[in-house]
Protein backbone atom coordinates (compact mmCIF):
# COMPACT_ATOMS: atom_id res chain seq x y z
CA UNK A 1 0.00 0.00 0.00
CA UNK A 2 1.29 3.44 -1.06
CA UNK A 3 0.96 6.35 1.27
CA UNK A 4 -1.52 8.07 -0.94
CA UNK A 5 -3.47 4.54 -1.68
CA UNK A 6 -6.78 5.25 0.73
CA UNK A 7 -8.65 2.57 -1.74
CA UNK A 8 -7.96 0.01 1.22
CA UNK A 9 -8.82 2.58 4.24
CA UNK A 10 -12.15 1.55 6.50
CA UNK A 11 -15.24 3.03 5.17
CA UNK A 12 -15.97 4.94 7.98
CA UNK A 13 -13.31 6.93 7.04
CA UNK A 14 -14.00 7.24 2.88
CA UNK A 15 -17.15 8.63 4.17
CA UNK A 16 -15.97 11.21 6.35
CA UNK A 17 -13.96 12.60 3.83
CA UNK A 18 -10.58 10.94 3.92
CA UNK A 19 -9.39 9.74 0.27
CA UNK A 20 -10.94 9.39 -2.57
CA UNK A 21 -15.03 9.17 -3.10
CA UNK A 22 -16.11 5.55 -2.19
CA UNK A 23 -16.90 5.08 -6.38
CA UNK A 24 -12.93 4.39 -6.97
CA UNK A 25 -11.89 7.57 -9.30
CA UNK A 26 -14.74 9.88 -10.05
CA UNK A 27 -13.62 13.31 -10.21
CA UNK A 28 -13.73 15.96 -7.81
CA UNK A 29 -16.72 18.24 -7.52
CA UNK A 30 -16.67 21.64 -10.01
CA UNK A 31 -14.35 24.17 -8.09
CA UNK A 32 -12.13 21.43 -6.56
CA UNK A 33 -12.42 20.85 -2.21
CA UNK A 34 -12.73 23.84 -0.62
CA UNK A 35 -12.45 26.87 -3.38
CA UNK A 36 -14.22 30.05 -1.45
CA UNK A 37 -17.88 30.09 -2.71
CA UNK A 38 -18.85 32.25 -5.36
CA UNK A 39 -18.68 36.08 -4.29
CA UNK A 40 -15.71 35.10 -1.57
CA UNK A 41 -15.54 35.69 1.97
CA UNK A 42 -16.34 38.12 4.33
CA UNK A 43 -18.19 40.32 1.53
CA UNK A 44 -20.43 43.49 3.02
CA UNK A 45 -23.83 42.95 3.47
CA UNK A 46 -26.13 44.30 0.86
CA UNK A 47 -26.40 47.84 1.58
CA UNK A 48 -23.46 47.83 3.76
CA UNK A 49 -22.94 47.70 8.07
CA UNK A 50 -24.55 51.11 8.76
CA UNK A 51 -23.70 54.46 9.62
CA UNK A 52 -22.14 55.35 13.41
CA UNK A 53 -24.05 56.63 16.10
CA UNK A 54 -24.79 60.58 15.84
CA UNK A 55 -21.83 62.05 17.63
CA UNK A 56 -19.64 59.31 16.71
CA UNK A 57 -18.06 56.63 18.71
CA UNK A 58 -16.73 57.40 22.31
CA UNK A 59 -18.38 60.66 23.01
CA UNK A 60 -20.19 60.53 26.00
CA UNK A 61 -23.73 60.31 26.59
CA UNK A 62 -26.17 63.54 26.19
CA UNK A 63 -26.44 65.25 29.77
CA UNK A 64 -22.76 63.73 31.22
CA UNK A 65 -21.68 61.02 33.37
CA UNK A 66 -22.30 62.64 36.51
CA UNK A 67 -25.56 62.56 38.13
CA UNK A 68 -28.68 65.08 38.52
CA UNK A 69 -27.48 68.70 38.15
CA UNK A 70 -26.83 70.37 42.08
CA UNK A 71 -25.86 66.62 43.36
CA UNK A 72 -22.10 66.84 42.46
CA UNK A 73 -21.49 63.48 40.89
CA UNK A 74 -21.60 61.52 44.68
CA UNK A 75 -23.44 58.37 44.77
CA UNK A 76 -27.02 57.57 46.57
CA UNK A 77 -25.90 57.29 50.37
CA UNK A 78 -23.27 59.69 50.31
CA UNK A 79 -19.46 59.16 49.61
CA UNK A 80 -17.83 55.89 49.99
CA UNK A 81 -14.47 57.12 51.81
CA UNK A 82 -12.87 55.32 54.58
CA UNK A 83 -13.35 57.43 57.48
CA UNK A 84 -16.38 59.14 55.86
CA UNK A 85 -18.99 56.33 55.75
CA UNK A 86 -16.67 53.82 55.95
CA UNK A 87 -17.81 50.20 57.33
CA UNK A 88 -19.40 49.57 60.62
CA UNK A 89 -18.18 46.55 62.66
CA UNK A 90 -21.04 45.03 64.19
CA UNK A 91 -19.07 42.29 65.10
CA UNK A 92 -17.42 43.91 68.52
CA UNK A 93 -20.81 44.68 69.89
CA UNK A 94 -22.25 41.01 69.75
CA UNK A 95 -18.89 39.46 71.25
CA UNK A 96 -18.54 41.97 74.08
CA UNK A 97 -22.61 41.63 74.71
CA UNK A 98 -22.44 37.79 74.85
CA UNK A 99 -19.18 37.94 77.07
CA UNK A 100 -21.71 39.73 79.26
CA UNK A 101 -24.60 37.37 79.04
CA UNK A 102 -22.20 35.51 81.58
CA UNK A 103 -22.06 37.99 84.28
CA UNK A 104 -24.43 38.12 87.05
CA UNK A 105 -26.78 40.06 88.07
CA UNK A 106 -27.35 43.24 85.74
CA UNK A 107 -24.59 42.21 83.48
CA UNK A 108 -26.85 39.96 82.17
CA UNK A 109 -29.71 41.96 81.12
CA UNK A 110 -27.69 44.81 79.99
CA UNK A 111 -26.03 41.68 77.77
CA UNK A 112 -29.36 40.81 76.34
CA UNK A 113 -29.90 44.44 75.58
CA UNK A 114 -26.67 44.35 73.89
CA UNK A 115 -27.07 41.93 71.43
CA UNK A 116 -30.94 43.18 70.73
CA UNK A 117 -28.96 46.26 69.79
CA UNK A 118 -26.23 44.17 68.20
CA UNK A 119 -28.49 42.07 65.30
CA UNK A 120 -30.54 45.25 65.21
CA UNK A 121 -26.79 47.12 64.13
CA UNK A 122 -26.25 44.85 61.79
CA UNK A 123 -30.15 44.46 60.20
CA UNK A 124 -29.60 48.03 59.64
CA UNK A 125 -26.01 48.15 58.10
CA UNK A 126 -27.40 45.62 55.69
CA UNK A 127 -30.40 47.64 54.50
CA UNK A 128 -27.90 50.56 53.80
CA UNK A 129 -28.83 52.58 57.26
CA UNK A 130 -25.79 53.47 58.32
CA UNK A 131 -25.99 56.10 60.77
CA UNK A 132 -28.84 54.18 62.95
CA UNK A 133 -26.10 50.95 62.71
CA UNK A 134 -23.62 53.00 63.84
CA UNK A 135 -25.81 54.24 66.90
CA UNK A 136 -27.07 50.41 68.33
CA UNK A 137 -23.66 49.27 67.70
CA UNK A 138 -22.04 52.18 69.59
CA UNK A 139 -24.52 51.76 72.17
CA UNK A 140 -24.76 47.98 72.27
CA UNK A 141 -20.53 48.48 73.24
CA UNK A 142 -21.43 50.79 75.87
CA UNK A 143 -23.97 48.48 77.19
CA UNK A 144 -22.06 45.64 77.21
CA UNK A 145 -18.81 47.31 78.46
CA UNK A 146 -20.86 48.33 81.52
CA UNK A 147 -21.94 44.86 82.06
CA UNK A 148 -19.07 43.35 82.12
CA UNK A 149 -17.72 46.15 84.49
CA UNK A 150 -20.23 45.54 86.80
CA UNK A 151 -19.99 41.71 86.76
CA UNK A 152 -16.40 42.00 87.15
CA UNK A 153 -16.87 44.56 90.04
CA UNK A 154 -19.74 41.76 91.58
CA UNK A 155 -17.16 38.94 91.23
CA UNK A 156 -14.50 40.62 93.20
CA UNK A 157 -16.79 41.93 95.54
CA UNK A 158 -18.36 38.55 96.52
CA UNK A 159 -14.49 37.06 96.42
CA UNK A 160 -13.93 39.56 99.22
CA UNK A 161 -17.10 39.25 101.25
CA UNK A 162 -16.68 35.27 101.43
Amino acid sequence: MTPTDTSLAPPSTRAAGFGPPAGGGAAPPPGGYGAPPPGGYGAPPPGGYGAPPPGGYGAPPPGGYGGPPGSGGAPPGGPLMPGAGGDINTTLPLVLSVLSLFCCGLGTVLGIIGVVLSVQASNAKNRGDLESARGKAKMAVILASVGIALGLLGGVVSALAG
